[in-house]
């Protein structure tokens, strides 16, 4: 997904865990912080089969060392193991492009069963709602950001 808005200002939005705006029945606290390394229980409202909506809680070590990605570990949650990465590229002036990835290693033939049939299509529903509401946040910031100027090209 392409945002119009620089890289650097993206990644500092994505890494700011339990601050600003947050969508409705979404929050995350950080519980620990260790220089580029935290840990923080997050609330996701997460569409189910049928319907169905649920509020879900996840504990995650998150690494914020990398200057243009983010990393995820679910420590605790329905997907515990679960590990994302949201990467920020520069594409221009003023414009990147952000890549999630994940892998999840199911523990059995029930576990792989759930997360293929449920878990997997809820996940990815989440992470797109999470992503398209991040852009238009900060492109609006990048209109008027001081820290962020546009690019004069």
């Amino acid at each position: 997904m392409e945002i119009g808005a620089p890289a650097a200002l993206v990644r500092q939005m994505l890494a700011a865990i339990g601050q600003g705006v947050q969508r409705p029945g979404e929050r995350a606290v950080v519980l620990e912080r260790d220089g580029d390394r935290l840990v923080a229980d997050f609330w996701t409202p997460v569409r189910l089969p049928l319907g169905r909506r649920r509020i879900v809680r996840t504990r995650e070590a998150v690494s914020l060392a990398s200057p243009d990605r983010v990393e995820y570990e679910h420590l605790d949650g329905p997907l515990r193991g679960l590990r994302e990465a949201i990467a920020v590229h520069p594409v221009g002036a003023g414009r990147c492009r952000i890549v999630y990835e994940g892998a999840y290693p199911p523990r059995g033939w029930l576990d792989r069963t759930l997360y293929g049939v449920v878990a997997r299509r809820s996940l990815e529903r989440a992470v797109r709602a999470h992503l398209e509401d991040l852009r238009p946040r900060a492109e609006a910031r990048a209109a008027r950001s001081r820290v962020f100027p546009p690019d004069p090209a």
